[in-house]
């Protein structure tokens, strides 16, 4: 990719509010019910206040405190629990398939979660990206790179070597950067060259709106879901040309 010109105008969103506060609604019974042992369950979710239809709200804030303690097996499933709940919310059917990660041993599971972390903290969110989804694979049988990042930044965003932050890269993000720089990405399985060149994108583009970088994978998750009649009027310059990535 190239990264000739920022595709957004005016202020970036208030990371407080449009990042930290993103939230979605979720059953905790169901989610505790489908686990296979219950010390899996963040009992943070279990304190959060019932929303509008009674179920409580599960924000970034909140996963982001579940994902303090990631560095250990049992804290690192239960980060990606907490990951898998607000990444699927309410919906049974996507409950289901989050869930099919613990279908091993949840031992090996945890330990192998837990040396990602280390990972990311050692090596960077490249080293980390490596180790999980390298050449196609997944070192966590159903975690995929789509929730696979969803662990890697909760668990690293503060925490992670060097200047580039883990960032989440979904069929949503991936549709954005297929829309602004004319890119043809998959809508899942990326490589770690494509995920490498996704984070040197962001925070190039997060340096020149002056924005933090999860600030721009919130904003390509919004255009992913947008019309894309919408997302042309809106990204596209004054200036005659397609923004270059």
């Amino acid at each position: 990719m190239r990264d000739d010109l920022l595709p957004f105008r005016g202020t970036p969103p208030d990371r407080n509010q449009a990042v930290l506060g993103q939230a979605v609604p979720f059953s905790p019974d169901s989610w505790r019910g489908q686990l296979p042992l219950r010390d899996m369950w963040p009992t943070e979710l279990d304190a959060l206040p019932p929303g509008p239809r009674r179920w409580p709200r599960l924000d970034r804030r909140t996963v982001f405190r579940v994902a303090e303690r990631a560095a250990q097996p049992p804290g690192a499933i239960q980060a990606l629990v907490a990951a898998a709940v607000w990444g699927t919310g309410a919906q049974g059917l996507g409950r289901a398939r989050r869930l099919r990660v613990f279908d091993g041993d949840t031992d090996q599971i945890g330990i192998r979660l837990a040396a990602a972390v280390r990972i990311l903290n050692d090596g960077g969110p490249m080293k980390a990206y490596e180790y999980l989804h390298a050449d196609g694979r997944n070192c966590v049988r159903h975690l995929g790179p789509s929730f696979g990042t969803k662990f890697l930044y909760f668990a690293g965003y503060d925490h992670a070597l060097g200047v580039q932050r883990p960032l989440i890269l979904d069929r949503y993000v991936a549709l954005a950067l297929n829309r602004l720089c004319s890119v043809g990405w998959p809508a899942a399985s990326w490589s770690a060259s494509q995920y490498a060149d996704y984070l040197d994108l962001a925070h190039k583009w997060a340096s020149a709106w002056d924005t933090s970088p999860d600030v721009i994978e919130r904003v390509l998750f919004s255009v992913g879901k947008s019309d894309p009649l919408a997302v042309r009027a809106f990204t596209e310059p004054h200036a005659a040309g397609s923004p270059a990535c």
